[in-house]
């Protein structure tokens, strides 16, 4: 059964679909960045909302990358809709149809569509998964890098400058602001949100920045739920399980968790109906989830990856690799960490573990390990300095620093091969991969570490790095527990 608008009423019985007219709907969201975690996130919570009668709160996906008429063609074909099938640690398995997007635009090649949907009357939330690195914000200052975005001029090309020449002409049409709301694993993504587009807004139009800052708002949030990368064998997975020939299915855990500010500029969907927390102390909920959970995902997938592990849950039931995870969390993460009082952080460990540990979501460590040069600041900077400033051992984060260093080989232990993807590094920081261990250290998620002045740090990553090169990651961690006994 192919999926649109005309076979959705005749779904195999096992497959769940929305209650709700799609001709009824009305835009009410524009969304860049239409990837795996969006569409099993915020997508689905939009649909339940629309299911309860909010019809003026679809969704306008955009799709930024060049060469995406692929995907758009796609999305066209079905109507926007897809499936999200779900996979239960007890090996449940459900499948639903998601309506909730209603249109999609390829930046790339429909531009003025894409700022007039900016611009319509009845949007009134900009939303955004771009990516940890995609608010071209540094680690050290905040600061938002103006010279890496090069469409100040000529056609818009970077989400900034849609966006901003969106608002320009909503400012100039009388109409009012908008939310600009961030669905990234990044700290404080409001605030940085704000940073970045509000800075790319002073180059561009200074006027439109300044009705920005009294018309928009910028909410904090955090955003949970894994959702591994579709390539063609987990595709053919779902849609055997759906009984659907789906071109873009979704998948992903049965966990879902959104934590947000109730800080909106023109209005919401009663998010807090459907199951998502309208908190003022995001904050505190973000520190739990990006020091543990992400935090514990940054720190296996390197070792797991050089072990010869390349799915996360056969990564789990390695014992070594699942102590590796409890000492980091345990020895490092929760010690840092102030919870809401009706936060247990030992009850959020074991649901770490046992999410990590789903046998049936195939989640794949090179989904964690790619990109790391962005993930490393985001969930392990903040823990690395705190924990050195304290004075705690530093073994088992030199130790997954030297694993980051071998990685970039792009061998495991066995001497077989996996992909390498670092879309950030700098072309300076190429000749940091190899030579000399404490040059690594001046990469540049590293650097503002100055991991190299501590001489603690030092030793138990040069040990780490020896024991590595010379004996591998498996044997490696043997020794750093034999150390931390």
């Amino acid at each position: 059964m192919i999926l649109s608008n005309q076979t959705v009423a005749n779904l195999p019985a096992h497959v769940a679909k929305f209650s709700y007219d799609r001709a009824q709907l009305s835009q009410g969201i524009v969304h860049f960045g239409v990837g795996n975690f969006h569409r099993t996130h915020m997508a689905v919570y939009v649909d339940r909302c629309l299911a309860r009668g909010e019809c003026s709160w679809a969704i306008m996906g955009v799709g930024l990358q060049p060469g995406g008429e692929t995907k758009a063609e796609a999305y066209r074909a079905q109507d926007g809709l897809y499936t999200v099938t779900e996979y239960a640690a007890d090996g449940a398995v459900s499948t639903r149809v998601i309506g909730a997007m209603t249109g999609y635009l390829n930046a790339m090649a429909e531009p003025e569509a894409v700022l007039a949907a900016i611009a319509a009357r009845g949007t009134r939330i900009l939303s955004f998964t771009i990516t940890e690195g995609g608010y071209n914000l540094n680690e050290e200052t905040g600061a938002f890098d103006l010279g890496a975005v090069t469409d100040l001029n000529g056609p818009p090309r970077s989400v900034f400058r849609f966006v901003v020449e969106g608002l320009q002409r909503r400012r100039k049409a009388g109409l009012g602001g908008l939310t600009l709301m961030s669905c990234d694993n990044l700290r404080s993504n409001g605030t940085g949100t704000r940073k970045a587009f509000l800075t790319f807004a002073r180059a561009f139009d200074p006027e439109t920045a300044v009705w920005m800052e009294a018309n928009c708002a910028f909410p904090n949030s955090m955003v949970d739920r894994i959702a591994p990368k579709v390539g063609a064998v987990e595709a053919a997975r779902a849609n055997e399980a759906s009984g659907i020939h789906d071109l873009i299915p979704a998948i992903a855990e049965d966990f879902l968790q959104w934590v947000i500010e109730d800080d909106f500029a023109a209005g919401r969907p009663e998010f807090e109906k459907v199951g998502v927390q309208l908190r003022p102390d995001v904050h505190a909920f973000e520190a739990i989830k990006g020091r543990m959970l992400n935090g514990a995902h940054v720190i296996m997938s390197y070792p797991a990856l050089l072990m010869g592990h390349r799915l996360v849950d056969g990564a789990m039931a390695d014992h070594r690799i699942r102590a590796l995870l409890t000492g980091f969390l345990n020895r490092i993460a929760i010690p840092l960490i102030s919870p809401p009082n009706d936060v247990s952080l030992a009850d959020y460990r074991a649901m770490i573990l046992s999410r990590f540990s789903n046998p049936a979501v195939g989640d794949q460590i090179l989904r964690l390990a790619h990109d790391g040069v962005s993930k490393l600041p985001t969930f392990l900077s903040a823990t690395t300095r705190e924990t050195l400033e304290k004075g705690a051992d530093p073994a088992i984060l030199a130790y997954h620093l030297a694993c980051f260093r071998q990685y970039f080989t792009g061998r495991d232990d066995s001497g077989a091969c996996f992909e390498v993807q670092e879309p950030m590094l700098a072309d300076s920081d190429l000749p940091k991969l190899a030579g000399d261990p404490l040059v690594f250290l001046s990469l540049a998620p590293l650097a503002a570490l100055r991991l190299q002045d501590n001489t603690v740090f030092v030793a138990a990553y040069l040990d780490a790095v020896r024991s590595v090169q010379t004996q591998g990651a498996g044997k490696a961690i043997e020794a750093l527990f034999k150390g931390l006994s």
